[in-house]
């Protein structure tokens, strides 16, 4: 019988590209971050279902992306429509809760990049990590993690960003496999990091691309704003639904596991 699997869906938000300027925003927001959504396989069809019904009841034939949908911008330019705002609520409202209720729970790394940049500056630009690999080994480490206790397999399914950048997450990736996490293991020790044998005994061998298209691809878009938002500020709306409703990992979790929730990262005096 072959051992049943947990699927990460992954889609990233801001900048990865820790020294280059950020125009400064009102809300204090400046980070990268990595993240969506881990449910066991089983559930992750009748999850794309579910979405596809909503699509087909408002005639929906384009992808659900986060920051359209809350700009209103393009072909979800109806939102912002007075004519259309029975419409507009009533979605907004289903798809609300859609990912109030839908199976698996809602995972990042979240950096803010100046922080990153201060804890950091002090080490050769050679020498630092970049973002993704920070973010994307700590997301997934966590994932496994989550993995191996329940006696699951992890397979990761990431959005497509460039030939260069998938590039590079198929080195981190199977570095893990075969080196485990060259973590510094100081201040990292308090996070008991897997090695290179729980990896390989955990996560499936290659990471998995997709494109905009994919519905939990969405989903992944969908949940990750929010948990970023939500470490800014407390009161976004999205965050506290999916806080409530306990769609967010750190909801499932033990005391003694804090170290498998919602990485928020150099968030120092934020």
């Amino acid at each position: 019988m072959p051992t049943p699997t947990y699927h990460l869906f992954v889609d990233d938000s801001g900048s990865r590209f820790i020294d280059r300027p950020s125009t400064p925003r009102n809300d204090g927001m400046d980070y990268f971050a990595m993240g969506g959504i881990l449910i066991k396989a089983e559930e992750a069809r009748q999850t794309t279902v579910d979405l596809d019904k909503i699509c087909e009841k408002y005639s929906i034939n384009y992808p659900l992306h986060s920051t359209k949908i809350r700009s209103k911008k393009k072909e979800w330019s109806w939102l912002g429509d007075q004519k259309q705002k029975n419409k507009a609520d009533s979605f907004m409202e289903d798809l609300s809760n859609f990912l109030c209720n839908i199976p698996g729970h809602a995972t990042a790394c979240v950096v803010h990049r100046p922080g990153y940049l201060e804890r950091y500056s002090h080490y050769p630009a050679l020498e630092r990590w970049k973002l993704c690999k920070s973010v994307y080994s700590i997301l997934i480490e966590r994932a496994a993690k989550i993995a191996l206790r329940d006696g699951r397999k992890l397979a990761v399914y990431i959005e497509q960003t460039g030939k260069r950048e998938d590039a590079d997450i198929c080195r981190y990736h199977t570095e893990m496999i075969e080196k485990g996490i060259n973590f510094n293991p100081v201040t990292s020790s308090k996070y008991n990091p897997l090695n290179s044998q729980d990896f390989s005994s955990s996560l499936l061998k290659n990471p998995n691309f997709f494109n905009k298209s994919l519905r939990m691809g969405q989903v992944a878009d969908l949940l990750l704003y929010p948990l970023v938002k939500g470490r800014y500020d407390k009161s976004y709306l999205p965050y506290i639904n999916l806080h409530n409703s306990c769609k967010i990992i750190d909801n499932t979790l033990k005391e003694t596991e804090e170290h498998l929730g919602v990485k928020y990262y150099c968030f120092d005096g934020v």
